[in-house]
C-alpha cells in the first residue's frame, strides 16, 4: 500500500483534485465565501502557492482591462473580504503581504497539488537515475492523491484551465512512469491495471 497524503496535524488540509475543499484533523471545514471573487483570488494563490504575486498582476487576472485606480479598489476589498472568509470557527489568515506582493499562507495549508507536484517529480527522476523502489514509492504517492481534475467547478476560467492542464499532463506522466517501473519489477498485473488506467484516463480527459 502506498503513502497517503502527509498532513501535519497543526496544518490545514486543502483538497483541490475533484474539487475544492479544507479539513483540519480529518473535519471538513465550512468555507463560506465573502464574494465569488474572493475565492476566485483564493484559488490563484493555490495555483502561485509559495510563490509571491504583485499585486498588479492578479488585478488584471481577476479584473482584465480594469484601470489601476479601480483595480487596487477591488483588489484591496476581495483581499479583505477573502480574509474575512477564514475569520470563522477555525480563523486563519489565509494571506500574508510583503509590500504590494502576496502569497498563501503555507505554512499553516498543506496544498494536495502542491504535494501531487512533489511526490509526482521525485518519483520520475528516481526512475530515470534508476532507484526503482523509491520510485515506485512516490510514484504510487503521488497517483493516490490525484483524485479528479483540479478545481472542476471552475471549467472556464483561463488560469484554472492552464493548471489543470499541466497537472492532468503530469498526471499521465505518472501513470507512464509506473507503468515502466512494474515492467521492470515484472509485475505483470500492475502492467495490466496501470494500462487500462491510462487508457480510462485518456478517454475521460477527450471528453
Amino acid at each position: 500500500m502506498s503513502e497517503q497524503l502527509s498532513v501535519p496535524e497543526e496544518m490545514v488540509l486543502i483538497k483541490t483534485f475533484g474539487g475544492l475543499s479544507l479539513s483540519y484533523q480529518g473535519s471538513p471545514i465550512s468555507i463560506v465565501w465573502e464574494s465569488q471573487k474572493a475565492r476566485i483570488l483564493f484559488c490563484y494563490l493555490l495555483i502561485s502557492y509559495d510563490q509571491w504575486v504583485h499585486r498588479d498582476k492578479l488585478i488584471e487576472m481577476i479584473w482584465p482591462g480594469c484601470d489601476m485606480v479601480a483595480g487596487a479598489k477591488n483588489f484591496k476589498t476581495t483581499l479583505s473580504r477573502l480574509r474575512k472568509s477564514f475569520s470563522g470557527a477555525r480563523s486563519v489568515n489565509p494571506v500574508l503581504s510583503l509590500g504590494e506582493a502576496i502569497r498563501l499562507n503555507y505554512n499553516i495549508f498543506s496544498l494536495d497539488s502542491s504535494q501531487f507536484k512533489y511526490h509526482a517529480s521525485s518519483g520520475i527522476k528516481m526512475l530515470a537515475r534508476g532507484e526503482i523502489a523509491a520510485a515506485r514509492k512516490y510514484l504510487e504517492a503521488a497517483q493516490d492523491i490525484y483524485l479528479g481534475d483540479f478545481l472542476p467547478e471552475e471549467p472556464f476560467d483561463s488560469f484554472i484551465s492552464a493548471e489543470r492542464s499541466e497537472l492532468e499532463q503530469l498526471y499521465r506522466s505518472v501513470l507512464t512512469s509506473l507503468e515502466k517501473v512494474y515492467h521492470l519489477e515484472g509485475n505483470s498485473d500492475a502492467v495490466e491495471a496501470i494500462t487500462i488506467l491510462k487508457k480510462v484516463s485518456a478517454v475521460v480527459q477527450n471528453i
